[in-house]
This record gives structure tokens, sequence and C-alpha cells, in this order.
């Protein structure tokens, strides 16, 4: 195995976010397999896999990828936030808050219990993603 140090995993992480910001979907989903390769062990590239479904709107996807992801590591806070936002995204909202709240709990203070917090106030408040039917 090839032995990349941490500060070159993370530049490559980066590099594949930016292709996912771009909308290259293919370019992100290369890289961060690459990562996975790389760093077998570790949660984030799966999760990062998962982005790129759930840029595509391909939300089974992502929960797929996202589930993965807490079987390498079941107290990711990072995992359980995007598999919560992509429950609400196909309507599962109360299955999205139990991911969301453990993912707050799993981290007080932090960038993913941050972004869980605030999609749970959303929620309450009555968000409603694109495209998603309302029930009457």
């Amino acid at each position: 195995m090839i032995e990349v140090s941490r500060e070159d995993l993370v530049l490559m992480m980066e590099s594949g976010f930016i292709y996912l910001r771009l909308g290259k979907f293919a370019e992100a989903l290369d890289v961060f397999e690459g990562v996975l390769a790389l760093s077998p062990e570790s949660e984030v590239p799966v999760v990062a896999i998962g982005s790129v479904y759930f840029g595509q709107m391909k939300y089974d996807q992502a929960i797929t990828h996202y589930k993965k992801a807490l079987k390498k590591k079941s107290d990711s806070a990072f995992a359980r936030a995007y598999l919560g936002e992509s429950l609400f995204f196909i309507g599962k909202k109360e299955e999205a808050l139990s991911e969301l709240e453990k993912a707050s709990m799993l981290e007080p203070q932090g960038k993913s219990g941050d972004f869980a917090r605030v999609l749970m106030d959303a929620i309450k408040n009555g968000y409603t993603p694109p495209g998603m039917m309302v029930s009457a």
C-alpha cells in the first residue's frame, strides 16, 4: 500500500469538493474513490461519495453511502448529519430528526453538529426541500 500523509489526503479531499461544487460529479467521485482506496478505514471519503450522489438528487444512493460510512464509524457526527439531511429530502422527517439529533449530541461543538442543529431548526420551522411533496 502507498503511504500518503494526512495533509495530502486532506488536499485530495478539498480538490474533490471543488469538483463537486463545480458540478463535475464524475471527477469528484473519482477523487473520493481514490482517497477511499488510500484510506480504506476512514468514513470521510465514503460520506463524500454520498455527497456526490446527494448533489445529483440521487438521495437513495447517498443514504446507502452514509450508512456504509456509519458501519466504519458508528459515532460519526459527519455521517449522521448528512444521513439526516438525505432522509429529510426523501420525506422521512422523523428518521431525519433522529439522525440529526444523534449528530448534534455526538458533536456539541463543531461543524457537523452545527450543521445538524441548523437543519433541525429549519425542519422544525417548516422548511420544505425544493421538489418535495407537501402532505395536506
